[in-house]
């Protein structure tokens, strides 16, 4: 009995000698970890940017209140933090920076702590979201007129105290032109030396300042080869093709003309391009007619004024045709690209009678085509026009261009069947006659490919309000298309096609002047339909 008692007596002992030790050990270990609380780090950041300066500001750590914390905050151009670009300290929760602290047009991250206070560590970061400071805009945008090969000319607003342009090219070295007091009150400055066919950055600089920010790209130099002839102003162009016997590109001069009265026959078996030099004002090329030769190669237009005009003279009668082909021929391609096609009393492009004619590709890219076929009413022909069973265009692409005043309609192709059919981001306005067909296939089939898509029709031309859309027995693949309430399509709908609340007068900044630039910044197509020229 006496050995239990004792037992149970130690037993007590120990467990109260062990409990003691545990209650010990939990305050030497509370002892240990007592450290001053750190400071809660700031709330979400929100970010003000503008031209010259960004604000931030952030919420202010949990239990703050009337302590006077400060705050650094640090900027750097990547989110990792690897480098800072600029450091502050401030003793309020937002900070404003300025183009003199941070490079204008790059992306910028913050982050922002507590500082220590008192007993109390430095709190950890918030980050912010990527911001940028746009910079002051006091250049101009670039015209096509103040361009050349190798120079620019550069507006902007006059301001005292500019002291340069920085023109940083797509590759090479970045060029630093000075301006003079002279060059900062007049407010432009001509820059020579400059690279052909070369995309430019510019900088305009007050001191250490941005000020304007603009790109630019040079005009193309002239084409170079053992195929080219360069014509002066006082060549005979037509003479020139009728007489080639090889391949040949005609280069013709800015500001230069050429006309002929008399029917130009087009050489066979060979490819004749004529060329203008890159630039605002298009050389002109007035011919009375292009005859096609049996078998023709390429017939190619580049940056040219092609008009129906004789000597582009608006007082003349116009020309009915550039092309009116009643001979055989199997031609291989004429194209355009960039130019103007103008006033034909019917149609630059005509097929007829009953011999075999076919032109194997017809393409029209980046160009402005205005007053063909226009009689009041119901136009004399359209634009691309064959009703001959004997007569066919296999490949037609009309890309990226504006048509305005076309009388009759875009396409008569109803006696013979194509192969392709491109019709996409182009503009038309005051196109389609008095019972005539934006596109006439008739029964006939596009047999390949036929699309319509991403086109504006503006204003229909037709008084009585008849214009029709499209017929065929090919349907077109189309989409992204849009049509303006003063459009009337009375009969053969465009399929898949969007209605534009508004006018032609609402959507484009002012057709009257041939400015097809859109204006409505609420029109769905503003970026990605119509030509691209005109988009926002």
């Amino acid at each position: 009995m006496k050995n239990i008692k004792e037992y149970t007596i130690v037993k007590i002992m120990m467990l109260a000698m062990l409990v003691g030790l545990m209650i010990t050990g939990c305050k030497k270990n509370e002892n240990e970890n007592l450290e001053p609380p750190r400071i809660f780090k700031p709330g979400e950041v929100s970010i003000s940017a503008g031209e010259t300066s960004a604000k931030l500001k952030w919420v202010e750590p949990i239990f703050s209140e009337g302590k006077p914390l400060t705050y650094t905050v640090d900027f750097s151009t990547d989110d990792a933090f690897t480098t800072i670009a600029y450091t502050k300290v401030v003793d309020t929760a937002g900070i404003t920076v300025t183009d003199e602290n941070l490079q204008t047009r790059t992306p910028y991250y913050a982050r922002i702590k507590a500082n220590a206070y008192q007993d109390q560590p430095e709190s950890k970061y918030m980050f912010s979201e990527a911001f940028q400071i746009t910079g002051l805009q006091l250049f101009d945008a670039v015209d096509e007129d103040d361009l050349t090969r190798t120079g620019a000319t550069l507006r902007f607003t006059a301001t005292t105290g500019l002291t340069s342009i920085v023109l940083k090219p797509t590759t090479g070295a970045t060029v630093t032109v000075p301006l003079t007091a002279g060059d900062a009150a007049a407010g432009l400055k001509a820059i020579t030396g400059l690279t052909a066919q070369t995309a430019y950055t510019a900088t305009l600089m007050l001191g250490t300042r941005s000020v304007g920010f603009v790109e630019f790209t040079t005009l193309a130099p002239l084409p170079t080869g053992a195929d080219v002839v360069t014509l002066t102003a006082t060549d005979d162009l037509a003479a020139m093709i009728q007489a080639a016997t090889a391949s040949t590109r005609f280069v013709l001069l800015q500001g230069t003309q050429y006309n002929s009265d008399a029917t130009v026959l087009l050489p066979a078996g060979i490819d004749i391009s004529i060329i203008g030099e890159a630039g605002p004002v298009k050389p002109i090329v007035s011919l009375s007619l292009i005859t096609l030769p049996t078998t023709g190669g390429k017939l190619h237009f580049e940056n040219v004024d092609v008009t129906g005009y004789a000597n582009g003279n608006a007082a003349t009668t116009k020309r009915q045709y550039l092309i009116n082909q009643g001979t055989a021929s199997t031609m291989e391609e004429i194209s355009f690209e960039n130019c103007d096609i103008r006033n034909f009393a019917n149609t630059p492009f005509r097929l007829q009678g009953s011999n075999a004619i076919t032109i194997n590709k017809l393409i029209v890219n980046r160009c402005f085509i205005k007053d063909v076929g226009v009689n009041g009413t119901n136009g004399t022909y359209a634009f691309i026009n064959t009703n001959t069973a004997s007569g066919k265009f296999n490949n037609i692409a009309l890309t990226n261009s504006t048509f305005v005043e076309i009388g009759y309609g875009l396409i008569v192709h109803n006696s013979a069947p194509s192969v392709t059919v491109a019709i996409e981001n182009n503009t038309f306005y005051n196109v389609i006659g008095n019972g005539r067909y934006l596109i006439d296939y008739s029964t006939q089939v596009v047999s390949s490919s036929y699309t319509f898509k991403s086109n504006i029709i503006g204003k229909t031309y037709a008084p009585a309000n008849t214009g029709r859309g499209m017929r065929g027995g090919t349907t077109p693949v189309a989409e992204s298309n849009y049509l303006t309430s003063d459009a009337t399509i009375s009969a053969n709908p465009i399929p898949q096609i969007t209605n534009y609340s508004g006018t032609s007068l609402d959507l484009f900044t002012d057709p009257a002047t041939d400015n097809f630039k859109i204006k409505d910044n609420t029109f769905a197509g503003r970026s990605s339909v119509g030509d691209p020229r005109g988009r926002l």
